[in-house]
């Protein structure tokens, strides 16, 4: 299961071999850049180079590297789109790349917390055993905790909506954000593909779906206890009104599509008021790895419609 921050760059989609006749009036040709920026961002707002940042938490938890990447003067204020891991340091990931030129900011962080100090205890990427199983379920409780730290950090800065977080990721850092998107009611979108917020039964997957590779089948009796107050399907219905879109595949052994539809099912009573804010799509014919413009697709269009950094965001239940 690879942690991949993937995508596509979105080029824009002036073409060069358009003309504008001689013949068009000037204040015409003036209509035509504008409408033109309405869909692409315009090339005098790009025209600000990338800002990146790099910063670190040292108080009030384990460590924490922050970076940023933004373009300044786009907004007074950019939403933020949060991803686990560190970002390329002279590229953008791909998907995001019309979505920094529309004054989105972009954080990535990296959390320092201490190895269990029994070195047989801790987990090994990509073994499914017991160990595995109980990396995910503390990282269930410790991401909440972990994402309000970096959020409490970018709601002081003068730059930054309060009130417009996301969250953006797939498999090992997507199944995270659906455990913050249950205890975080600052975080207003989520994307995640092939991720899953039911843990308890995805665990039970890497047995039916012959993953598995202890020696015993149990879960460590940690783990279950975790499981008990962590397991973010218990708490599905707190993440309303988060705008919530999970992307998975259909023939996916790793990350079974169940346990998405599962989660699902467990959130959709609380979006009575507002359903089209939970969204669940399958795609057949696909497994774990999804193609990138689909990648792409979905990312710009949910954080656009949900996250939107100059006009007004829907309003949960109208």
């Amino acid at each position: 299961m690879a942690a991949w921050l993937l995508g596509l760059r979105v080029c824009g989609t002036g073409d060069p071999r358009r003309r504008v006749p001689a013949s068009m009036p000037c204040f015409s040709v003036l209509l035509l850049f504008l409408s033109g920026c309405a869909h692409t961002p315009c090339p005098v707002l790009q025209s600000a180079a990338i800002r990146r940042e790099t910063l670190t938490l040292e108080s009030g938890g384990p460590r924490v590297v922050i970076q940023l990447a933004y373009r300044p003067g786009i907004v007074a204020r950019h939403p933020s789109i949060l991803m686990m891991g560190a970002l390329a340091p002279d590229e953008l990931p791909e998907w995001s790349a019309d979505l920094v030129d529309a004054g989105f900011m972009l954080v990535a962080f990296t959390v320092y917390h201490e190895p269990d100090p029994d070195p047989t205890r801790r987990p090994v990427w990509l073994f499914w055993d017991q160990r595995f199983a109980h990396g995910y379920t503390l990282g269930g409780q410790r991401a909440p905790v972990d994402a309000a730290r970096v959020m409490d950090f970018l709601a002081q800065r003068p730059d930054v909506q309060p009130d417009r977080f996301g969250w953006f990721g797939s498999s090992s850092t997507g199944i995270p954000g659906l455990a913050v998107a249950t205890r975080e009611p600052r975080l207003a979108a989520v994307v995640a593909f092939v991720s899953t917020g039911a843990y308890r039964q995805w665990f039970e997957t890497w047995h039916t779906n012959g993953l598995w590779q202890g020696v015993t089948p149990e879960l460590w009796p940690e783990t279950e206890e975790l499981l008990h107050e962590h397991d973010p399907i218990r708490r599905a219905a707190a993440m309303y009104p988060c705008a919530v879109l999970l992307v998975c595949g259909a023939e996916d052994p790793i990350v079974d599509p169940d346990t998405a539809r599962a989660f699902f099912a467990a959130a959709r009573p609380a979006y009575a008021a507002d359903p089209e804010r939970l969204r669940l799509v399958v795609y057949e014919g696909f497994g774990h790895n999804l193609p990138v413009d689909v990648v792409r697709m979905y990312a710009e269009h949910w954080f656009r419609m949900y996250l939107q950094p100059q006009n007004a965001a829907p309003v949960a239940g109208k």
